[in-house]
């Protein structure tokens, strides 16, 4: 599909989403409606569209919305377990949730998607639909009463602050790829750290992806799906999915040591991936 047009259609998207809420009050739909809408901030379905990325329309583009949201959600884990801010009252919450307020993980993973996003294609239609997402997200949070407005606000600012910093930062890595992967490591490995001071197992399973994603730039160099079938690709993503799904839902039930290998792991073969097509080549 032609660049323009695609662009049309994510600004038709954006437009339906946003009259969407007027819709669902004048139909009678009004918290299911919200109720839907709030899984549009779901950071597992934003990881697995980034996989997507990375294997239908360009490594590059795929690997640095991964870092975005890996960072993201360290972050946001972080700060929640920091300052403690409670949600409003549970008896008033229309939508299940966990874990303390502020800020809104919901938000802050859908805009760093988003932004990320944005700052990568440099496309009208992706800033318009990502605006529109995130306004219903953060929406969707407020009227399930399952966050305060300033929660949704702190997502977004945070959100915008980590895709920004990836962005300007992750993206200008040394350009040799070994040395590359060691900062990566590096950083991911610094992140699984911080579970020493913040007990909190998820701090330590990103920190696994992120050493596991440190492979990238090694795996860059080697081989790039630019041009390959898009019929190998999908099967390479279905693969990528499927895997991941099988390791972080095994690991979830093991000690955090196991949990941050079985990350390393996922995001390591996620990554590595693209070198299977090469040797079926070769073959």
């Amino acid at each position: 599909m032609a660049r323009s047009k695609l662009d049309y259609l994510f600004a038709a998207v954006s437009v339906l989403l946003l009259v969407s809420p007027l819709i669902a009050y004048l139909t009678g739909n009004w918290v299911g409606f919200w109720r839907l809408a709030t899984n549009l901030g779901d950071e597992p379905a934003y990881v697995a569209l980034a996989v997507v990325l990375y294997f239908l329309v360009d490594q590059g583009l795929g690997f640095s919305v991964l870092l975005a949201l890996s960072t993201t959600a360290w972050l946001n884990v972080v700060v929640k377990n920091t300052l403690r801010l409670p949600r409003p009252p549970r008896e008033l919450w229309l939508a299940n949730a966990e874990g303390y307020g502020f800020p809104s993980g919901h938000s802050q993973t859908s805009t760093t998607f988003w932004s990320s996003l944005s700052l990568k294609t440099r496309r009208l239609g992706v800033v318009v639909l990502g605006v529109a997402v995130v306004a219903i997200v953060g929406a969707s949070r407020i009227m399930l009463n399952v966050h305060y407005p300033w929660d949704v606000a702190g997502g977004i600012a945070l959100g915008l602050a980590v895709s920004y910093a990836s962005y300007y930062l992750f993206d200008r890595l040394p350009g040799k790829a070994s040395l590359s992967s060691a900062v990566l490591a590096v950083y991911g490995l610094a992140v699984g750290g911080l579970y020493l001071v913040v007990a909190d197992a998820t701090i330590a399973r990103i920190g696994g992806l992120i050493v596991g994603l440190s492979v990238y730039p090694l795996v860059s160099e080697k081989v790039s799906l630019a041009g390959k079938p898009l019929a190998w690709r999908a099967v390479l993503a279905a693969v990528a999915l499927v895997v991941a799904m099988l390791l972080t839902t095994v690991a979830k039930a093991q000690p955090v040591p196991v949990q941050f290998i079985a990350y390393l792991a996922t995001g390591a073969t996620v990554v590595s991936l693209p070198l299977l097509l090469k040797r079926a080549e070769k073959a």
